[in-house]
């Protein structure tokens, strides 16, 4: 059973857990955005003002999502750019980027804790599975 309230409160950027994954959210024009990027289903998940609007498995490195946020079109992106190392989360409106931030390294503040680790191990799970489902 999915649960459609977002993982995140208000006042919360940015939570990273190895069970829930990497959780983002930011705020345009008074309206929340929340991304879920599971750690080992591949699944994204997105809620706009704690609505869930997408809620699926992505099998690529890059996935792209069009949101209507308020009155405005947003193109929400997501894109492995260094295997295992660096995923960059873009959301733009009317070409223009309003939001950008590297996940992995929100993620992992200090690069020798054993929680970053296990942090890339969940990421690298993650990615290998997407890999594998796409290229099977």
């Amino acid at each position: 059973m999915h649960h459609d309230k977002s993982p995140l409160e208000l006042n919360d950027e940015f939570d990273f857990s190895v069970r829930r994954g990497i959780t983002l959210a930011f705020v345009y024009k008074e309206h929340q955005v929340i991304l879920n990027l599971a750690s080992f289903s591949s699944r994204e998940q997105i809620w706009i003002d704690d609505e869930k609007v997408v809620d699926t498995k992505i099998f690529a490195l890059r996935s792209e999502h069009i949101l209507q946020v308020g009155d405005d079109e947003m193109t929400l992106s997501i894109s492995m750019e260094r295997f295992m190392t660096k995923i960059m989360v873009r959301a733009a409106v009317g070409g223009e980027v309003i939001y950008e931030t590297e996940a992995m390294a929100r993620a992992n503040p200090k690069p020798t804790s054993w929680k970053v680790l296990l942090g890339f191990g969940a990421v690298g799970a993650a990615v290998g599975y997407a890999v594998a489902s796409w290229l099977l």
